[in-house]
């Protein structure tokens, strides 16, 4: 099958809070958006029959000469992407070794293929984003945790289990700081945002800047708290952003060893404070990546922001179509 402009996916985006849809083109383009919250608890079968319901909405506003090759669904992981079987997914409990591929395919009338939202956001990357073509690319989300996606010689990279790309799980500085499943010293543990307000929080003097952005209350401190009070000169801020951005290096320095990417892009929540201060990070990757890549590091953060991964639920649908 050959993709055309008049070719559209309905794309979902599944996470832990709030499921997200819409129906895209092949150049990117969405219309139709809907969101409503994914509330795990009500079992995979109800979220099913509420995704297609909201996938409905997003396929009536299709335009008449429209044609509608399938659905796309970038999910919270881990995930078995052949069969759409979540692997002990923390933020969608009870969904363990159940899927929904089935009963929204029949629901829909349409194929559904499956696939985790950071593979998702890399593939995107290399249709949507700066790196249009890229066949080698690496894709590194820092939000409330860090996740990532791998592109090689244009194939995703998904692992025996659907469980490559859990980059967040490398360990950056043993004796540290652990992640909620227990790494010791893991790039999540310490360079996620929750993992940045925890090192303000043990440092905290209730005095200065961050005080007053906190209201007095250290459980007030957030990531976003902790950069601003850094850029009014809050020495305490000043430091964890220090050490934030030597984190992000590390982690991002041993993946450009690793995977030798074309680009190397870094998306969510974190990014916008980590960007103030891109120049130490991009010397901090040099310096803890290999000698041969010089000072070229192909370092980029997204511009794609929230969309990336109902666009990369978009290209995966366009990818499989084109091979039935």
């Amino acid at each position: 099958m050959t993709t055309t402009n008049t070719q559209y996916a309905l794309a979902a985006d599944i996470g832990g809070t709030n499921i997200r849809a819409a129906l895209i083109n092949s150049e990117g383009r969405l219309i139709g958006r809907g969101s409503i919250s994914t509330d795990p608890e009500r079992g995979i079968d109800d979220a099913s029959d509420r995704l297609a319901k909201l996938l409905n909405a997003a396929r009536s506003t299709a335009p008449a000469d429209a044609e509608i090759v399938g659905v796309g669904v970038s999910t919270a992981g881990p995930i078995r992407p052949a069969t759409g079987t979540y692997n002990h997914p923390p933020n969608l409990p009870g969904w363990h070794d159940k899927t929904m591929k089935p009963r929204l395919a029949e629901s829909m009338s349409l194929p559904v293929w499956v696939g985790h939202d950071a593979t998702l956001a890399a593939l995107a990357e290399t249709r949507f984003g700066d790196h249009v073509g890229a066949e080698n690319l690496v894709y590194v989300t820092i939000s409330t945790g860090v996740g990532g996606g791998i592109i090689t010689n244009s194939e995703m990279v998904t692992g025996a289990s659907g469980g490559a790309g859990e980059v967040g799980h490398l360990a950056i500085r043993t004796g540290s700081y652990r992640c909620n499943v227990g790494c010791d010293g893991c790039f999540e543990g310490n360079a996620c945002g929750p993992a940045i307000a925890r090192a303000a929080r043990d440092r905290w003097t209730g005095e200065g800047p961050l005080a007053d952005l906190a209201d007095g209350d250290p459980d007030n401190i957030t990531s976003r708290m902790v950069f601003d009070a850094a850029d009014e000169g809050d020495p305490i801020a000043q430091e964890v952003v220090d050490l934030t951005v030597e984190n992000v290096g590390i982690g991002l320095g041993s993946l450009m060893n690793i995977f030798n990417p074309e680009a190397l892009v870094i998306g969510g929540g974190v990014v916008q404070g980590l960007q103030r201060h891109w120049q130490k990070l991009q010397e901090t990757v040099i310096e803890r990546s290999l000698p041969g890549y010089g000072d070229t590091i192909p370092l980029t953060a997204t511009r794609l922001g929230d969309d990336v991964s109902l666009l990369g639920a978009a290209q995966l649908a366009f990818r499989q179509a084109r091979r039935l």
